[in-house]
């Protein structure tokens, strides 16, 4: 069903000339309205009746045959790309919130029924890059593609588990950055889960605030951070600063490389480099290779 307004006001008969805009002498134009329905607007859609093509982006010249533009009114069948600007037709939601703490948690569950876990948990803080682009850093710098290079990588840090290579947190973000500030996030996350006993990391996470977070905080009994030889104090003021320069016990420090070989697992067997190109995309693929490391290690055990 077509409709037309045929006014006189609507007609489409000017050109500029030497003496300004003047009427052209050729037969009338007219613009036509899109008719929308009430409850579902859609992208208007332009039908053109007379033999001479029009092009979509200008209006027929004043020498063409064709007289009129048409657009036609919507009916009830609809096309697929057109947008619906509905409530009940929305796109759903991707995954609900908290859905990788859900996953994690029902992976831990099962960990604990099949009796994977010591009487008294430790724990390893540390972080790793991955790479942006599925070639190597060694091949970059032998052919000399500047613009290959790595300014910044995706960043994951965790907390494993150094008896089963379980990850019990992800906080993914750009490197390069200091590594202390995701520690707070990474240990409160894997404390969900997992009641550790101790809780070992390299000098990068090394502050009093860590300490006290994890003793005073979530009940982890000790702590083994070694000190940070980039500060000029050698004897710290703060209390669990001061133990780990009087009371610091290297054997107990050395499980710590469980979590370096957590990582290279993971990578030999998952790749180092990401597919994503996006950064929501890549925080997604993260997230989910720590899932399937996860569950391949259940897997394995069970």
């Amino acid at each position: 069903m077509k409709h037309g307004n045929y006014k006189k006001n609507d007609q489409i008969a000017y050109r500029i000339g030497k003496a300004g805009s003047t009427r052209c002498q050729s037969r009338s134009r007219y613009l036509f309205i899109t008719l929308f329905t009430s409850r579902l607007h859609t992208t208007s859609d332009i039908r053109y009746t007379c033999v001479t093509t029009i092009p979509e982006n200008r209006l027929p010249r004043h020498n063409s045959d064709a007289r009129r533009l048409f657009r036609s009114s919507q009916g009830s069948r609809l096309k697929k790309s057109t947008t619906l600007f509905h409530t009940l037709l929305c796109r759903k939601k991707v995954a609900k919130k908290r859905a990788f703490e859900n996953l994690l948690n029902s992976i831990f569950q099962k960990a604990q029924d099949i009796g994977l876990f010591d009487e008294y948990p430790l724990a390893a803080v540390d972080a790793t890059g991955l790479e942006n682009r599925h070639t190597s850093r060694y091949y970059v710098r032998r052919k000399g593609y500047k613009r290959f290079l790595r300014y910044e990588w995706p960043k994951v840090t965790v907390v494993c588990d150094t008896k089963t290579h379980l990850f019990a947190a992800c906080v993914v973000t750009r490197g390069p950055s200091n590594d202390s500030p995701q520690f707070a996030p990474a240990v409160l996350q894997a404390s969900k889960f997992v009641r550790f006993d101790c809780l070992l990391a390299d000098a990068a996470y090394d502050g009093e605030h860590n300490h006290q977070l994890c003793r005073e905080e979530l009940g982890i009994a000790k702590t083994m951070i070694p000190l940070n030889k980039r500060r000029s104090r050698k004897w710290p003021k703060s209390k669990y600063r001061r133990q780990m320069k009087t009371q610091f016990d290297k054997e107990l420090y050395n499980q710590r490389w469980q979590v370096e070989s957590a990582f290279s697992r993971n990578k030999r067997l998952l790749g180092s480099a990401l597919r994503a190109r996006t950064e929501q995309s890549r925080e997604r693929e993260c997230l989910l290779r720590i899932l399937t490391h996860n569950l391949m290690i259940i897997r394995r055990a069970a």
